[in-house]
């Protein structure tokens, strides 16, 4: 009894941490802002360039940054503080979105200065990711990191949900202008909260003089060496590897599933718009509910078992889009069936990347986190545009309801290969042993 309860209590002991509080309250903000940049930025694009071909350049410019940027920026968050460059980052961006606001409003902003202040801010962005990365096991204890991780991802595709839905709202009201400036106080926000942090790693005294040779040494250490040391311990490390892998494939099969839902709802259900807020919501809601059972999902199950699952969840329900076609220009059939496959696909997705992002921390050598994360993020990422080039190719011959079929009935085949294959994905007990 006293177990089930400290389980049932797990979230609601972990809000009372103040520390963990203050960096969940800052990535809320940040998300919401990032919600509202998402729909804004994406009408400004089109709006602006008035060309579809334009309008792919820069979200392609967009992604390109956090490909070849974050490897190499990596050895240089590992040797600063986290904290800092957070700050620092958000600060950065929040001055950018103002300037670029000052700009759309003197009427000066054209396709060049948009794909100028994509790669400025992505840039940008290239650090801060390996450092919140490396900056949440600085706050939040070993034991709490799952439930921490997946409160942090519920709460945010809640989050996402209303900035989606207020977006519209706000520029039809207030205009463009003050809804990016809304974006650029949640960066101002964010950074304050984030300035209130004590990680309590930084506050552990150094006992003794080995650990203040170790942390010399690790100051001391070129640029150079550890860029080479963290590309060497990342391919180094089969577990790291293995997850490596299945983080690109995920991406790589989900471009399709994601530029195709203007052609899903439109040709295979023949409902328009409207199923397009429906599949939007059921999928937040999908990220929601898979967030929230992750951690008890890691309690009960080996990670290849969960995987396996998710995996052929996630690509059964896939070819299940297939069946619109029978209930096409039908409502009330087609928003349940369209509803109930976007939710048990994210759901699946949730899971999946949940279990990823939490068993990379509890495999990774604290030294390394900075350094593995961007290598992991960059190669991740990676897929996506060379997987919508591909997809742009492949659509000339066949349709987008063969592609979407395509590639559940791949996903699926491809975990039943991992499943049986020889890729491990927990440590052993010997080595966690010798990790703690």
């Amino acid at each position: 009894m006293p177990e089930k309860m400290t389980k049932r209590n797990n979230y609601k002991e972990l809000l009372k941490e103040k520390e963990y509080s203050k960096l969940l309250v800052a990535n809320l903000v940040n998300r919401f802002g990032d919600s509202l940049d998402a729909i804004t930025f994406t009408w400004l694009i089109y709006h602006i360039t008035q060309s579809a071909s334009l309008a792919v350049l820069i979200y392609g410019l967009n992604v390109l940054p956090n490909i070849i940027v974050q490897p190499f920026v990596g050895p240089i968050v590992e040797k600063m503080n986290k904290k800092k460059i957070i700050v620092a980052t958000h600060l950065l961006r929040g001055i950018i979105i103002s300037a670029f606001v000052l700009i759309y409003m003197f009427g000066k902003v054209n396709p060049f200065i948009m794909a100028g202040f994509t790669l400025i801010i992505t840039t940008i962005e290239s650090f801060n990711l390996p450092a919140s990365g490396a900056f949440v096991p600085m706050v939040v204890k070993k034991e709490k990191l799952s439930h921490a991780i997946s409160l942090n991802e519920s709460l945010s595709s809640a989050v996402s949900l209303i900035g989606t839905g207020a977006a519209g709202i706000i520029i039809a009201k207030f205009g463009v202008q003050f809804t990016m400036m809304i974006d650029a106080a949640t960066f101002f926000i964010a950074m304050f909260f984030i300035l209130l942090i004590k990680n309590y790693e930084d506050n552990q005294p150094v006992v003794n003089n080995e650990a203040k040779s170790a942390k010399k040494a690790k100051n001391n250490f070129s640029y150079r060496a550890m860029l080479k040391d963290g590309f060497k311990y990342v391919l180094g490390n089969k577990i790291l590897v293995n997850y490596a892998i299945m983080a690109v494939m995920m991406n790589f099969l989900l471009v399709p599933l994601n530029a195709l839902e203007a052609p899903i709802a439109e040709n295979v259900f023949g409902l328009g718009s409207t199923l397009l807020s429906v599949m939007g919501m059921a999928s937040s809601l999908g990220v929601i509910v898979g967030s929230a059972i992750t951690p008890a999902i890691i309690d009960k199950f080996k990670t290849k078992n969960t995987l396996f699952v998710c995996g052929v969840l996630l690509g059964s329900f896939m070819t299940c889009i297939a069946l619109g076609r029978f209930v096409s220009e039908i409502a009330f059939a087609g928003y349940l069936l369209g509803g109930i496959c976007y939710f048990m696909m994210s759901g699946a997705t949730a899971v999946l990347c949940g279990v990823v992002k939490i068993q990379f921390f509890s495999v990774c050598d604290r030294a390394y986190l900075a350094r593995a994360g961007a290598v992991m993020g960059a190669s991740s990422a990676a897929a996506m545009p060379l997987a919508s080039i591909l997809v742009s190719c492949v659509l000339v011959k066949i349709s987008s309801l063969h592609l979407i079929l395509g590639c559940g009935v791949t996903t699926v085949v491809l975990m039943i290969i991992v499943m049986f294959s020889s890729m491990e994905f927990d440590l052993k007990e010997t080595e966690v042993s010798n990790a703690a």
